[in-house]
């Protein structure tokens, strides 16, 4: 009986052991083998793959510097050893401001919360922890050189007020924005993509010649035109291979999604660079076709980067349309799925390409439309292509949303009926039991 007791004692002890050594054993392996599921739809406890891809292509030491006050920031340190984990290059400290003031006095850092990246010799100081301050913050210390994008004035274009929250998102991607007139001053021999965002009167021919020229040079341009007639654009476009004609595009399925069949929710983007890791719609509002020529020159490559549904049509009948009538015509009208943006490219010379993206819609960059769904990482991914800048192709960081409980009618009304009447009245039953059953025992 001795030996038996003795044996489970044994037994139990040993598996206690056991149990112990595989936990440590996990624990070990966890700290050297980082990893995490995040399970948010928006994946906002995660980083984002554009910070992914640009610490896994740093080549060079990063070190971030917290400076704190008596308490670590939990959320900004997770944060940071997601970047240590993503690249070998990051490598982080939080250091107490109190403590180490000859550090801190040293760049110049007065306040508490602040945040020095350096990279050699070069740092930027940041007062926000948010992934996006600091991965433009790193990108600013390892990118070479700031690319500058010129947007065009004259024809009653977007004015940089409207799109300010486009400027400061290419801002932080390291672009310098400048506001040009080409017939006061030509195209900059420094600029890198001219941008000319929803002019409301054609270019004149010697504009156009400019244009050409600049790009003959194997610059960039990207076009964003609205529904309208332009007739020395659209000569100017054909011969690089794009065709454009005076229709806008008719969206039913948008209009049962969206309420107006004026904005087309797009959904459909043939694979390219721009578009391979696209799975967002984007929401455009009043849109013209843009389409490829059949027969295009054998030095220039041209693909669709998006079109809208198989439920829309290009309306060519403008006067029907102003007068409010939405009919398709299958005599005049073009059936859909429709083309509203393309890209081509020109050799110019080995090793160097003219690019022109098009657009056929210039709203949906605009402070009010470019936080909708997919718009700023598509307009982002298209820049950052035309810059040459892939590393920056990506989608971008979400913000968290709220996530309401969207209930049947049924449901609706178990649920009012459940809380608001069946719990309270039981309540009331089982109290009145209890109360009247001990008044009969006592």
């Amino acid at each position: 009986m001795v030996e038996k007791k003795f044996f489970y004692r044994l037994n139990a002890t040993l598996m206690v052991l056991l149990f112990l050594g595989i936990i440590i054993f996990v624990n070990l392996i966890s700290f050297k083998y980082y990893k995490r599921i995040d399970l948010t739809k928006e994946k906002i406890h995660s980083i984002s793959p554009q910070t992914k891809k640009i610490i896994k292509n740093l080549n060079t030491p990063v070190e971030i510097l917290v400076f704190y006050r008596e308490k670590i920031n939990e959320k900004l340190k997770d944060l940071l050893e997601q970047y240590k984990t993503n690249s070998k290059f990051i490598n982080y400290k939080f250091l107490d401001l109190d403590r180490e003031v000859l550090l801190a006095k040293q760049y110049g850092i007065t306040s508490y919360d602040t945040i020095l990246i350096k990279s050699g010799e070069n740092y930027e100081k940041i007062y926000s922890s948010e992934e996006k301050d600091i991965t433009s913050a790193i990108l600013k210390l390892t990118k070479r050189k700031k690319k500058n994008l010129c947007f065009t004035g004259g024809h009653g274009e977007k004015k940089l007020e409207e799109l300010d929250l486009l400027k400061r998102q290419l801002e932080e991607e390291n672009y310098e924005i400048k506001e040009i007139l080409i017939l006061r001053d030509g195209i900059p021999y420094d600029c890198d993509i001219l941008i000319i965002c929803g002019p409301q009167i054609d270019f004149m021919d010697k504009e156009l010649e400019e244009v050409k020229n600049y790009l003959e040079k194997g610059k960039k341009l990207l076009l964003f035109l609205e529904p309208g007639n332009y007739p020395n654009i659209t000569k100017f476009l054909d011969s690089y291979g794009i065709k454009i004609e005076n229709d806008i595009i008719i969206d039913l399925a948008s209009r049962r999604f969206l309420g107006d069949a004026l904005t087309p929710l797009i959904m459909d983007y043939p694979y390219h660079e721009i578009t391979k890791d696209f799975n967002v719609a984007c929401i455009f509002s009043t849109v013209r076709s843009v389409k490829l020529k059949d027969n295009l020159p054998s030095e220039i490559k041209g693909d669709i980067l998006a079109r809208t549904s198989s439920a829309s049509w290009a309306e060519k009948n403008m006067k029907d349309l102003e007068k409010g009538k939405v009919k398709y015509d299958e005599n005049s009208d073009e059936k859909g799925p429709i083309p509203c943006c393309v890209i081509v490219e020109k050799e110019i010379k080995e090793g160097e390409k003219a690019k022109i993206a098009v657009f056929g819609d210039s709203d949906f960059i605009t402070d009010k439309f470019i936080n909708l769904s997919g718009n700023k990482d598509f307009v982002l991914n298209t820049i950052n292509y035309l810059g040459e800048e892939e590393i920056l192709i990506s989608i971008r960081s979400k913000k968290e949303e709220n996530q309401p409980l969207i209930a049947s009618q049924k449901a609706g009304k178990f649920l009012f009926f459940y809380s608001v009447i069946i719990i309270p009245v039981l309540i009331i039953f089982s109290g009145t039991f209890i109360t009247i059953r001990r008044r009969l025992i006592y």
